[in-house]
């Protein structure tokens, strides 16, 4: 089977979040990133998306936060500056106000995803967030069409990278991702009696990992660095 890795080596270092990630995520992979507002997901997509790239991968990504110009100016307060890659074609980002136009209902919004086929000629996509880009257009009846159009990437080779907020839509489709992903993280900001609000992901799920991973890292974010490892959370 193969496999597109996770490893982000800069400067002759490795960040270390490949070996705590199961060092690479396989073709024909779902992987569902679920947090409330605020705890990371966005940042998580950026060092997954920044590793593939420098890996030779080709990605696509939709944002509902970003801009082209504003995400150029985060990627790169990081250290996951990915300008080269937009500008020889290894990166198709779009903002969703420019894939489906502001003009255009909230509720065609579903339909727009699904024909927008730009966006899934790449290797791996991220649509961070999905609930947030979908919360008016995606139900209960339609929910099996999204999903079986997941499972037809899925099945040519093809790994989403979805990210959504619990809040933003019901129970049930947030469950159903929880159950069609292969790979389930959960994001979380909890606060640590003696230390204060942390910022942890859990691996609840990893279909098909080759190598051993961790079921909980505690992370912190940093100017010029990006996503590190903290480990003063440990309980001895």
């Amino acid at each position: 089977m193969a496999t597109k890795s996770l490893i982000l080596e800069r400067k002759g270092e490795k960040d270390g979040f490949e070996q705590r990630f199961g060092k690479e995520i396989p073709d024909g992979t779902l992987v569902f990133m679920e947090g409330k507002e605020g705890t990371g997901k966005s940042i998580f997509s950026q060092r997954f998306c920044y590793a593939f790239l420098k890996n030779g991968s080709t990605c696509s990504y939709v944002s509902t936060q970003y801009t082209i110009k504003t995400f150029l100016r985060q990627t790169a307060s990081v250290g996951y500056d990915i300008r080269k890659y937009i500008m020889s074609g290894k990166l198709f980002f779009i903002s969703t106000e420019v894939m489906l136009a502001e003009t255009k209902p909230k509720n065609t919004f579903l339909e727009g995803l699904l024909t927008c086929k730009q966006l899934f000629d790449p290797e791996i996509i991220f649509i961070d967030s999905l609930s947030t880009l979908l919360n008016e257009s995606l139900n209960d009846n339609n929910l099996v069409e999204l999903t079986n159009f997941f499972n037809r990437l899925k099945g040519s080779g093809k790994i989403i990278i979805a990210t959504a907020n619990p809040n933003e839509w019901s129970t049930k489709i947030h469950n159903a991702f929880q159950m069609i992903a292969d790979i389930h993280f959960k994001i979380t900001r909890e606060t640590m009696p003696g230390i204060g609000i942390v910022h942890n992901i859990y691996i609840d799920k990893f279909n098909g990992a080759r190598f051993k991973y961790e079921p909980l890292t505690t992370f912190s974010v940093r100017p010029g660095v990006g996503l590190t490892i903290e480990t003063s959370g440990v309980a001895f």
